[in-house]
């Protein structure tokens, strides 16, 4: 994974590059981190529920404690869900705060919501496949060895002759049915190496993100669309955080940074030229072979981008320099490495 990030970010090339930002009077500065964490697999309930219910129309409903609240878990679960039962992803919804349901899972959090929830969901709709073949069987008029489960219809085996799961499902309604708990799932660790660099001002202190490569081993993807998404927010959270973020209070304890009007919070086109790359490893501790993204992105942007920060930061005399770097206090940072004092910001904001 080292050696992908290292090549997708063209780190033999940062030298020519930080030269000609020096030439436009620009100080370049390149960042590099890797970072390895476990997902809250265990969780805090002692297992995770799913149900799977068949609708009278055909449809599908997923019930689950696990919430969403912009991970995505209604395109993932149905996602799975569908490659199993080969139901139309559409005719499948999700449901985690009906009045009726009394369940028991873990929260979202911990990055462990796919792999937890998601591995249950998988399992559920295998054993909706094996309680099928029977009813197929039955109206196959054929022994259950000689069936075999495909794109969503069992079929004699050699033979045309088949059964959609759909058309049993509307036949028996609630035998196909299933309410699974599983507490077998194991904690993964998702892992990633990501390279930043920042151009600076150093008459202004105006920062810039210029080039940002993550390149993360997520274990088995599900949807490649929802886990760039998730790098995408989680580096502009931590983005953020290094250049913006900062509660001020006055001498009486006030807090001054009590709004947005001037709380600085992160924006879209903060982090430039970035890339995010994948390098997924199954791990063997879900059936699903994820280990998680929810974290990975604000969990390796913040030390990359402060040690690019801090790399651009030396080339004008300054050794030492703690977050938020914002313009007024990186300005002043330079501002005391040429009056020969590179410590004094750090020491009166401390």
């Amino acid at each position: 994974m080292l050696d992908k990030a290292l090549k997708v970010s063209d780190w033999a090339g940062f030298e020519k590059r930080r030269s000609e930002s020096s030439r436009n009077g620009k100080l370049r500065g390149r960042g590099i981190s890797t970072y390895i964490e476990s997902s809250a697999a265990g969780g805090f309930a002692p297992y995770d529920e799913a149900r799977i219910d068949w609708d009278a129309d055909g449809g599908i409903t997923l019930r689950a404690a696990s919430h969403s609240h912009g991970q995505g878990h209604h395109t993932t679960y149905a996602q799975i869900v569908s490659g199993v039962l080969g139901v139309p992803m559409e005719s499948i919804r999700l449901r985690t705060a009906d009045p009726d349901m009394h369940m028991v899972g873990n929260p979202t959090g911990g990055s462990r919501s796919l792999l937890g929830i998601g591995s249950v969901m998988l399992m559920a709709s295998q054993e909706i496949v094996k309680k099928g073949l029977a009813l197929a069987a039955e109206a196959l008029e054929a022994a259950v060895p000689d069936l075999e489960f495909v794109e969503g219809k069992y079929r004699i085996k050699g033979t045309d002759r088949s059964v959609d799961i759909r058309v049993l499902a509307q036949k028996h309604p609630g035998a196909l049915d299933i309410d699974l708990k599983d507490k077998k799932v194991g904690a993964t660790f998702p892992n990633g190496c990501h390279v930043s660099e920042v151009e600076i001002d150093p008459e202004t202190g105006e920062f810039e993100i210029v080039r940002y490569v993550a390149c993360d081993d997520a274990g088995s993807i599900v949807n490649h669309q929802i886990v760039e998404g998730q790098m995408q927010g989680g580096i502009t959270q931590g983005a953020g955080h290094i250049f913006g973020e900062q509660a001020v209070y006055d001498s009486s304890g006030q807090l001054l940074t009590g709004s947005f009007m001037d709380y600085a919070m992160p924006r879209p086109g903060l982090v430039g030229g970035l890339r995010v790359t994948e390098h997924p490893v199954p791990t063997a501790t879900n059936p699903l072979g994820a280990k998680g993204v929810g974290e990975a992105g604000v969990t390796g942007s913040m030390p990359c981008l402060m040690n690019a920060v801090m790399d651009a930061l030396r080339q004008a005399g300054v050794t030492h320099f703690d977050m938020p770097a914002t313009p007024q206090r990186v300005w002043q940072a330079i501002r005391e490495a040429k009056a020969g004092r590179p410590g004094a910001l750090a020491i009166a904001q401390g």
